[in-house]
């Protein structure tokens, strides 16, 4: 057990993510209960715990075995398909410039109408949960775990990688208990405001930038049989 642990450990440094926790300080800033906010913890660290249990000892041995090296689209839907994610990139970016440029002062929406509600939160726990199948050390985690380990530690290894992992989310979950994170929401809120029109300007000009560049990619494979990218 503890070469596993160990190896949880390391996956969960590896893969840490600060995605929950700055999810939950949107939420509070946008007038969230600090109940839903546990809630969304307490099911991003329970859902991933139970799925990676589950995925380990039912399909975590055969994982380690797939070959994945004949998944990989032909050239030609390979290009289709990065000039139209690449395209829709471009769209986006097209319109957020373009509501930028007959924005409207902010104005605060009505509590009910807003998206910090604890089904809200419930569901985008639910979410940042089946999301961590995406996550390379989740994966490798899952395959260690699944060379017959007993199932308690299986479920440990799990339990702390998700720990770890999502160590900002957990300790902000803390404080929140805590009744300590006030002062980290009107700092968060105040920031927000400040920093809203540069980060809006500056993700619109990385979709353009991306969405740009995926279709040169595939108009260069259109042109010469090969990609620019890889």
């Amino acid at each position: 057990m503890g070469g596993l642990l160990g190896a949880a450990l390391g996956l969960g440094v590896a893969g840490v993510d600060p995605a929950g926790a700055l999810l939950v300080v949107a939420a509070l800033a946008a007038g969230a209960r600090p109940r839903a906010v546990l809630l969304f913890a307490a099911v991003v660290v329970t859902g991933t715990t139970l799925l990676g249990t589950t995925l380990s000892l039912t399909l975590g041995g055969e994982l380690g075995r797939l070959d994945l090296s004949g998944l990989a689209l032909p050239d030609g839907p390979s290009a289709a398909l990065e000039a139209l994610v690449g395209a829709a990139l471009l769209g986006w970016a097209g319109v957020r410039l373009a509501r930028g440029s007959t924005a409207r002062p902010h104005r605060a929406r009505p509590a009910r109408r807003r998206l910090a509600g604890t089904a809200g939160l419930l569901g985008a726990g639910a979410l940042f949960a089946l999301g961590a199948a995406l996550d390379p050390t989740f994966v490798g985690l899952v395959v260690l775990a699944g060379r017959g380990a007993d199932p308690p530690a299986v479920a440990l290894a799990h339990l702390l990688w998700v720990v770890v992992s999502q160590l900002p989310l957990v300790l902000l979950a803390v404080a929140v208990a805590r009744g300590a994170h006030v002062r980290l929401v009107d700092r968060a809120q105040a920031s927000w405001q400040r920093l809203r029109p540069v980060l809006q300007r500056v993700l619109s000009a990385v979709l353009l930038l991306v969405g740009a560049v995926l279709l040169l990619d595939a108009a260069w494979w259109l042109a010469s049989g090969r990609f620019l990218l890889g």
